[in-house]
């Protein structure tokens, strides 16, 4: 999955977005420490190579841990799109459906669509298909066969 669209930028995850410079001046100004531009712009940089991300990873998995222990079923979070479920009682039906649905794919194995055309119009109508007959020749009726077409000599 791409984090964004590149055509439109529009993003579909949820992202975070930190300028340390920033963050590192108004954290000074909240501790009431007075620092210089050089000041802030070597703080930030030392914290872009050393920062770690420990914090937010144990507030992270503690919240998914809470989430999972408060909720007793999780499942039910994700949509299961496209999957038949029938509702208690109705198990029958379900197996009604799925039968029509092969004795359908049956029928078109067993016809071909023609077009009728006329000046007017054309339609599709189904044809069924013609079955070759197997002929099964038992040894018997093959040599009798071989033996009239042979020629006597």
């Amino acid at each position: 999955m791409e984090p964004y669209n590149n055509d439109t930028g529009v993003h579909n995850r949820v992202q975070i977005t930190i300028d340390l410079n920033e963050l590192v001046w108004a954290r000074g100004e909240h501790l009431k420490c007075e620092m210089s531009v050089n000041q802030n712009e070597f703080l930030a940089e030392t914290l872009r190579r050393t920062l770690t991300w420990d914090t937010m990873y144990s507030m992270i998995d503690q919240a998914i841990l809470e989430f999972f222990d408060n909720h007793e079923h999780p499942e039910i979070w994700d949509p299961h799109y496209g999957e038949i479920q029938p509702e208690p009682g109705r198990e029958k039906e379900l197996q009604n459906m799925e039968k029509a649905a092969k004795e359908r794919e049956k029928a078109r194995n067993e016809f071909e669509m023609v077009d009728l055309v006329s000046s007017a119009w054309t339609i599709q109508v189904p044809v069924r298909k013609k079955k070759e007959k197997k002929v099964e020749v038992s040894a018997d009726t093959y040599k009798a066969q071989e033996h009239r077409y042979s020629d006597p000599q």
